[in-house]
C-alpha cells in the first residue's frame, strides 16, 4: 500500500510564544520539525507550510505545500496535492 504523511506546520504558534513559530524552535539542537520528520523517514512526506517559511523548509528534502488560513484548510491543501498520485493511505500529523 502506498502511504503518504501530511505534516501540517503552517501555524504561527502564537499561544506558545517566542520569536519564531514552535515548529521552528530548537529542541536538542534541531528545529522541532526535524524531529517530527525523522519519525516518518522512509515514507512520502508532504510538509504543509506557511508561505513565509518556504526558505526554512526547503532544506528538509520533502515535498512542500502552502497551507491555508486554518488547520483544516491546510490539511485540505495537503490532500489536494496528493490527488491522482496513487496514494492509498494518508497519515495526518
Amino acid at each position: 500500500m502506498d502511504t503518504a504523511v501530511i505534516v501540517v506546520a503552517a501555524g504561527r504558534g502564537s499561544r506558545m510564544g517566542g520569536e519564531v513559530p514552535k515548529q521552528w524552535q530548537m529542541l536538542a539542537g534541531q528545529p522541532v520539525l526535524a524531529h517530527v520528520l525523522a519519525a516518518f523517514a522512509g515514507l512520502r512526506v508532504l510538509l504543509v507550510i506557511h508561505p513565509e517559511d518556504r526558505a526554512r523548509a526547503e532544506g528538509f528534502g520533502v515535498e512542500l505545500v502552502e497551507g491555508g488560513a486554518t488547520r483544516d484548510a491546510s490539511v485540505l491543501a495537503g490532500l489536494r496535492a496528493l490527488e491522482g498520485s496513487g496514494v492509498e493511505a494518508v497519515l495526518i500529523h
